[in-house]
């Protein structure tokens, strides 16, 4: 694909057909098919990028399912990966971690198309003013773009949500608001960095395998630390109740180091830095269809953990950007 030919924005999501968190393919599809509406009339050219880790065995693929529920995406606007579960055992030191969701995020970010990269979660809503600054094209290369979250409450009618609804402050259970400088509250729904400084960055942290909880912030302080100004897109996005982590997380307030995210108390202020190996880019690529390729396992595609050619430590010990030696 030619750079004329890219589409402007690259969605990349996660998942796999584990009914996670409960109902997880209808929040999925329903979220899916309000974005793709509101993108297509406005003229937004973009291909959705869903990468299906640790798929479940004996369970159809999601990627099959979502191929089926959105034929008239096809292949332009629809690339799924589904990558082999040894990968998952090979990655993980932790073995309360079911889910490696931002590694999972790096395959698609390394395999993005779009002249921008939005990862974000399937069953975000954009809103109007974030698809105004899409439809202008007006961001800015070299900016990571960050909007607040507005969760609404969980018994909200989901069944013909619209922007009136969602816009509607009488439905919101609370809005998770965003602070300079690294505005990385509920950061995993929304980070939005045009594609070659996503590749600059190497992505999302591979090196911490022992969690998944904060790895969001923690690209955020690393783009900080690379210069790459964070700004406030000045809109949110909306998600129906408040997530899986806030439901759960009194369930392991006395016992954090036992949830399955991970303890959230690792220090996320470390500056990491992947191997040119991120997001699986070495790994052997097989076509299973038009829409979806599989990734097959190789010992090549996995970093190592520990790189001593360099040290990084945080640049907020020294109130200022990150050193290193």
């Amino acid at each position: 694909m030619t750079a004329a030919e890219a589409p402007y924005l690259s969605i990349v999501v996660t998942g796999r057909n584990d009914d996670f968190g409960g109902d997880f393919n209808g929040r999925f599809f329903r979220a899916l098919a309000f974005n793709h509406d509101v993108l297509a009339r406005a003229g937004v050219s973009y291909e959705l990028v869903f990468v299906e880790w640790r798929p479940i065995a004996g369970a159809p693929y999601l990627a099959s399912v979502l191929e089926r529920e959105f034929p008239h995406l096809g292949p332009s606007r629809l690339r799924s990966y589904v990558v082999d579960p040894t990968y998952h055992d090979a990655l993980s030191l932790n073995p309360r971690l079911q889910f490696q969701e931002f590694i999972a995020k790096n395959v698609g970010v390394r395999r993005a198309r779009g002249h921008f990269v939005l990862t974000t979660n399937t069953d975000v809503y954009l809103s109007r003013g974030v698809l105004g600054c899409l439809a202008s094209r007006s961001l800015d290369t070299g900016v990571l773009y960050r909007a607040a979250r507005c969760d609404l409450k969980s018994h909200s009618d989901v069944s013909r949500l619209d922007w009136d609804q969602l816009e509607d402050e009488r439905n919101y259970d609370i809005i998770n608001a965003i602070r300079p400088p690294l505005f990385t509250n509920a950061s995993g729904d929304f980070l939005l960095l045009d594609r070659a400084s996503y590749h600059r960055l190497r992505g999302f942290n591979e090196v911490y395998r022992v969690a998944k909880i904060h790895i969001d912030g923690n690209f955020c302080l690393k783009a900080y630390a690379s210069a790459v100004p964070l700004v406030d897109i000045g809109w949110p996005v909306y998600h129906v109740g408040r997530g899986t982590f806030r439901a759960l997380a009194g369930l392991y307030r006395s016992q954090p180091g036992s949830a399955p995210w991970g303890d959230r108390r690792w220090k996320s202020a470390v500056i990491y830095e992947n191997g040119p190996e991120w997001g699986l880019g070495g790994a052997p690529e097989r076509q299973l269809n038009a829409c979806t390729s599989f990734i097959d396992f190789s010992w090549n595609a996995i970093g190592p953990i520990v790189d001593l050619s360099r040290v990084s430590v945080s640049g907020t010990a020294f109130g200022s950007r990150a050193a290193s030696v």
